[in-house]
């Protein structure tokens, strides 16, 4: 027998020894799918797709073809990914919109003896949901943590259970030469990671976000979320050049010269033409500390100004000591904004 949840009570009610499956085609599952989702296809992509094209000619010849190759995938998957799933294993599944793809392959393993739990309305209801709760959220509880580039945000962010690594979902850096991890999710698979991460931090007291512009590479931070950052108390993490010169080098020794003259003509147009000489004179001699500083100190200084307006300046010493000053602050901060409230 197959269970069909509603989308909050499926995704409740997935725990740690659980397989979710995601049957949807590889591609679909490529630009986005629920976390922790294992891509069991019951038709690839080209499967697919020719099932689709035969469908506008005759629907019974589609679905003759359709149920052939979804029994063939689902019985390689039998004798091979799950064959050593125990029937005390929850299986929870969903495809595109909770028909067919998913419901041919919950019947095969509920009547095997799996408990078999199926998202109604499929992705598309999960989709909703994402999206009306970035849309409409309540949390109002948001500390920025700003600073120049290399002044140490990321590791410091990282260090917080109750922090959302901005930088960390979306792949990218932040920057010009942000992209040096590879490709970055899709706006769908970055919007999904945001829900996962808010719905974490919902118990806590304050979250701690590091302050990024609108867009993070080509991805964009959504509205609501967006508009907290802005409103939030922000926290400026003064540290200094030359512990930000090595960060820099840290992330970004192993860049080849394809990823470098890239970056760089990104940012030719907001930069003079003999500090791009010198930058690229100091790299092509091997001398990442001087193209960082010269980087830091000529673009990245310039272009991303002390705004002002911060509720409290830290310098950065040790990730533990700076660590500490910042749980202080914020904690100082709830405390005086508590005894405001009650006068």
């Amino acid at each position: 027998m197959i269970k069909i949840l509603e989308t909050q009570n499926f995704l409740e009610s997935i725990d740690k020894d659980s397989l979710l499956i995601d049957a949807r085609s590889p591609a679909e599952y490529k630009e986005s799918h629920i976390k922790n989702a294992t891509n069991l296809y019951v038709l690839d992509n080209k499967q697919r797709e020719e099932v689709g094209t035969l469908y506008k000619k005759s629907p019974f010849d589609a679905k003759m073809l359709g149920a052939s190759l979804i029994s063939q995938n689902i019985a390689r998957y039998l004798q091979n990914e799950l064959k050593d799933i125990t029937p005390k294993t929850k299986i929870f599944i969903y495809c595109s919109r909770g028909g067919q793809r998913s419901g041919s392959f919950g019947i095969v393993l509920a009547n095997i003896g799996f408990r078999v739990y199926k998202l109604k309305g499929g992705y598309k209801a999960y989709r909703h949901e994402v999206l009306n709760y970035l849309e409409n959220f309540k949390q109002d509880n948001f500390f920025v943590l700003d600073g120049l580039t290399g002044s140490g945000k990321s590791e410091l962010i990282k260090e917080f259970e109750n922090s959302i690594d901005l930088e960390g979902l979306a792949n990218h850096f932040g920057s010009s030469f942000g992209d040096i991890n590879g490709e970055q999710p899709s706006q769908k698979q970055f919007q999904n990671s945001l829900y996962d991460e808010l719905k974490r931090v919902e118990s806590y007291k304050s979250v701690l976000i590091e302050g990024e512009s609108k867009k993070i590479g080509k991805l964009h931070i959504p509205s609501k979320l967006y508009e907290k950052m802005l409103k939030a108390p922000r926290i400026w993490i003064d540290s200094p050049m030359e512990d930000r010169v090595q960060r820099i080098v840290k992330d970004y020794q192993n860049i080849d010269e394809d990823f470098f003259e890239k970056a760089i003509s990104r940012i030719r147009p907001y930069i003079e033409k003999r500090y791009i000489f010198d930058i690229k004179k100091a790299f092509y001699r091997e001398d990442l500390h001087k193209c960082a500083y010269l980087l830091l100190k000529n673009y990245y200084d310039k272009v991303y100004k002390h705004r002002g307006n911060y509720a409290v300046t830290i310098k950065y010493t040790t990730k533990e000591e700076t660590k500490r000053e910042i749980e202080e602050f914020i904690s100082s901060y709830l405390m005086n904004r508590a005894s405001a409230a009650t006068l």
